[in-house]
């Protein structure tokens, strides 16, 4: 519990787990904790990039500490096995953010056409993966007094985005918007907090390129007429697993330039 402002928002030396830190809002997440001095693990599927990111951020922050894990995170054992390897190279995790995801969109009715495996690839990834995580580090924070879990998920939580179709993605990000309270609430005796993240619209470098019209419809539907930063949300990850936030749990945090707002 804070007492002054004096250090509030530090994090710095805090062991901070992040799922799928190999691109996009992942990586500037790994990006920002570095920055301001935690310690920090990711996970992805592609080695190449993950030691990539390795060597750019021991070039950015000399002296960093900075590991990766390789996991795909629809699988049990890839969960448990870099929830284990991280408290068995960092003693402890602090923070997990679970961000990992995709989304596999188009009409509702086809998915029937590939016997729904677009339906279980967007719920296994986005939903079920975010509870074996979150499980699998409560576990070890229970025991050592406490911790932080933040939640990526979706504006598409609250909303019926356009004009793409993404039924899956987004009743996988409102499932994860409601597991966050049912864990913050039910965490709470352990020290344990649990928030989310519900960007909108994020220049991650992941939105096709031939997109170009859809992203121009999506900026005049948000009042402030442009994509949020990596950086921004990085800030807000900061400010949710430093101290300044010790009183929040179950809150989940819409940043998403307003878009929600007449959606």
């Amino acid at each position: 519990m804070i007492t002054s402002m004096k250090d509030a928002f530090s994090v710095k030396d805090k062991n901070i787990l992040i799922t799928g830190g190999t691109q996009g809002l992942g990586l500037g997440m790994v990006d920002a904790f570095l920055e301001v001095g935690a310690k920090v693990g990711f996970t992805g599927r592609n080695k190449e990039n993950a030691q990539k990111v390795i060597a750019d951020m021991n070039a950015k922050y000399p002296g960093c500490v900075v590991k990766y894990y390789e996991a795909d995170h629809r699988k049990q054992e890839d969960c448990q096995n870099s929830v284990d390897s991280f408290v068995k190279d960092f003693g402890k995790i602090d923070t997990l953010i679970n961000n990992a995801g995709a989304g596999r969109g188009g009409d509702a009715i086809k998915f029937i056409d590939n016997d729904f495996a677009d339906w279980h690839f967007t719920i296994g990834l986005d939903l079920t993966s975010v509870f074996m995580m979150s499980t699998m580090a409560a576990k070890y924070m229970r025991d050592t007094g406490g911790g932080s879990v933040i939640n990526i998920t979706s504006n598409a939580g609250f909303v019926v985005n356009k004009p793409q179709k993404m039924v899956a993605y987004a009743v996988a990000k409102a499932g994860a918007n409601h597991m966050t309270e049912m864990l913050a609430y039910e965490w709470a005796p352990y020290k344990i907090r649990v928030n989310a993240i519900a960007p909108g619209y994020f220049e991650s470098g992941l939105t096709p390129k031939d997109r170009g019209d859809m992203v121009k419809l999506w900026m005049e539907w948000t009042p402030t007429g442009r994509q949020g930063k990596p950086v921004e949300l990085g800030a807000l990850a900061v400010y949710l697993a430093s101290e300044a936030s010790e009183q929040m749990t179950g809150s989940i945090i819409c940043i998403d330039g307003g878009y929600s707002l007449a959606n």
